[in-house]
């Protein structure tokens, strides 16, 4: 993956809201680890690395995430 410089995650949502970043630009600027857990994802997903497969990649984060929470692991 390129070198990015990594944003907050609210300012990524500005820049996406605005139209200026889309769901790659997204996951490339918001850490390293997500650019090479995206790469891992659409590997074993058998997908492109593009828009959409970054849009599903950072919906499957936030399930995740809330997974990890209910159970008191976040």
């Amino acid at each position: 993956m390129a070198q990015n410089a990594f944003y907050p995650e609210d300012v990524l949502i500005e820049k996406m809201e605005s139209g200026e970043y889309g769901w790659l630009d997204y996951v490339n600027h918001f850490s390293a680890e997500w650019q090479d857990e995206l790469a891992e994802y659409c590997t074993e997903c058998a997908l492109e690395i593009n828009d959409a497969s970054a849009e599903q990649f950072v919906h499957y984060k936030s399930e995740q995430l809330e997974a990890a929470m209910e159970s008191g692991e976040a």
